[in-house]
């Protein structure tokens, strides 16, 4: 079972950024584009398909065009097979690429008990079109502006929920995620306003989510571990495993 919940979320993270940026399908992989948010790394990154590759060396050459034309320099992501950047580590190299190694992502699955008591402070919305606040009062504010309209492209769009926080007429907490075709529903992280940090706003909110998964029946429930690991373990999700992560970007465009 938990093999099937691998395979399946493998592909959703793969899938994942078609919610918001533009991108083109080559035999070998994705190319993901952002041509007016060149600062998103979620928007513009190769992911590629080892099984389906021969010639490694001209596929990293091809992708290196492909950035070249929007001014950019090539970004790949690991790829889900142990050790393939590491392995090919010289032929990276050769081609103007340098491999930066990360730990691996772990995983967390909805599988337990919320025990998250909330104080209710907040009024939560489950909102199918753009607040302009989740922009001004917390995206910007926060020193993460980039994130603004990869957030915008992906609100109304199939599978997708975006949950906003709010004290009085101000939003202080949000979160959105995505109900996928590959049946997991993918939990993105939450981001608090910077003034309202520390407050229990962010628990309070992914109680609420955890809760309302539950009540749609929505397929299984995953996100990464991070630094709010206590809080997404309090809420009944626990480590299960993990993936391959890093990347190799080109040096010059």
């Amino acid at each position: 079972m938990i093999n099937e919940y691998a395979e399946s979320i493998k592909q959703e993270e793969i899938d994942f950024p078609k919610s918001f940026a533009s991108y083109v399908e080559k035999e070998y992989g994705i190319l993901f584009y952002m041509e007016d948010n060149k600062d998103s790394y979620d928007g513009n990154h190769a992911c590629i398909y080892p099984q389906k590759i021969t010639d490694l060396g001209a596929v990293l050459d091809d992708i290196a065009e492909f950035y070249k034309q929007f001014g950019m320099k090539a970004s790949i992501y690991h790829p889900f097979e142990k050790d393939y950047f590491r392995n090919n580590e010289e032929i990276l190299k050769a081609h103007g690429y340098t491999y930066t190694e990360e730990d691996d992502h772990r995983v967390m699955l909805l599988t337990s008990e919320n025990r998250i008591r909330p104080e209710n402070r907040l009024v939560i919305r489950v909102l199918n079109e753009w607040d302009e606040r989740v922009a001004t009062d917390i995206l910007i504010p926060s020193g993460e502006p980039w994130e603004v309209d990869v957030t915008k492209k992906r609100v109304g769009q199939e599978g997708t929920y975006l949950f906003v926080g709010y004290l009085g007429d101000k939003a202080v907490v949000y979160t959105d995620i995505h109900k996928s075709e590959h049946g997991n529903t993918r939990f993105d992280y939450i981001v608090t306003a910077k003034e309202s940090r520390g407050k229990g706003y962010a628990s309070e909110l992914l109680s609420f989510v955890v809760e309302y998964c539950k009540e749609h029946n929505f397929p299984m429930c995953w996100q990464w571990a991070g630094p709010s690991e206590h809080i997404c373990y309090q809420a009944g999700f626990r480590e299960t495993f993990s993936m391959e992560a890093g990347y190799a970007a080109k040096e010059k465009i």
